[in-house]
């Protein structure tokens, strides 16, 4: 009886928090509807010299790596909607002055990421790289050179290593929770090696993946982390991106999942301003590139 009782109010104090979350997310997408402040797009075309390594940030989850001669594009999203969420700023640079691109990595299969009018905009022979269980997306959509990969399954392109990484995340399509399919991370590695963590939770798998890769640079999340009590689990905080920098022990931190859709309670540029605030007056200052949409790193 007294079980049964107690079971009774766990479950209704869980409902009563999955629909108190619910509504403030309502609340938070209606007003970024109408709290849209965007920056024009770059109309530059990206040129790059011999033998660079760049990062440029277009957005969200959406970076275009450049190794050498080899363009690695993640998680696109270019468009003006995450299902309901409108952007609230443009993407730093347009589809069709992006270079040839030979692999996208997709870290899940969430809309903000895996995006479908975005993918549809590129050419059906690129190889695209996402979790097992997840491929059947972009096969519908047309894409002919899908592999599904598990943690620290790999593919080189040309010199070039991309190896997909644990992560801690539903890599769902439709289930925010669900344990499968899995969310990735990728290691994108030549010359210098760079860190792409998709989206995750701060977990103990950063380790492993720091003691396999000398990460130079790590993007890592830090935007839709409130409230923390249902976030952290699913989503870093800058505080937890601080403490998987020293994990993966990257010499070098670009934070990503800011600044472009409002997803939950953190302001738009919230994660960032804390991040900073973090680490203004730590060593750490040097080694932590916030970039806005459009703003290359040149690797050194």
């Amino acid at each position: 009886m007294c079980v049964g009782y107690a079971d009774m109010k766990f479950k209704t104090w869980k409902t009563f928090a999955m629909s108190l979350v619910l509504i403030v997310f309502i609340v938070t997408v209606l007003s970024s509807c109408f709290t849209t402040r965007t920056v024009t797009t770059s109309s530059f075309v990206p040129s790059f010299r011999d033998r660079e390594y760049s990062i440029i940030s277009i957005g969200h989850a959406t970076a275009l790596i450049h190794c050498d001669s080899v363009n690695v594009l993640t998680d696109p999203n270019f468009n003006d909607w995450a299902t309901i969420i409108h952007r609230s700023r443009e993407a730093g640079l347009k589809l069709e002055n992006l270079p040839p691109i030979d692999a996208i990595v997709i870290s899940h299969a969430h809309r903000d990421h895996l995006d479908e009018w975005t993918l549809k905009q590129f050419p059906k022979d690129i190889l695209v790289l996402i979790s097992k269980g997840n491929g059947k997306y972009p096969r519908s959509w047309g894409f002919k050179n899908v592999r599904e990969v598990d943690a620290w399954d790999s593919v080189v392109i040309r010199g070039v290593t991309i190896v997909a990484t644990p992560a801690q995340h539903s890599g769902s399509r439709n289930l925010p929770s669900a344990d499968e399919p899995k969310a990735l991370g990728y290691i994108v590695k030549g010359e210098k090696t760079i860190y792409f963590a998709g989206d995750t939770g701060l977990f103990d798998g950063f380790k492993e993946i720091g003691d396999r890769a000398a990460i130079d640079v790590a993007l890592l999340p830090i935007g839709a982390y409130r409230p923390r009590w249902y976030m952290k689990d699913h989503h870093m905080s800058p505080e937890d991106a601080v403490k998987a920098m020293a994990m993966l022990k990257a010499r070098n931190m670009i934070p990503i999942h800011w600044g472009s859709f409002r997803m939950a309670l953190d302001g738009l540029d919230e994660p960032k301003n804390v991040l900073l605030e973090l680490v203004k007056n730590d060593s750490l200052r040097e080694r932590v590139r916030v970039l806005e949409n459009g703003e290359k790193y040149l690797m050194k």
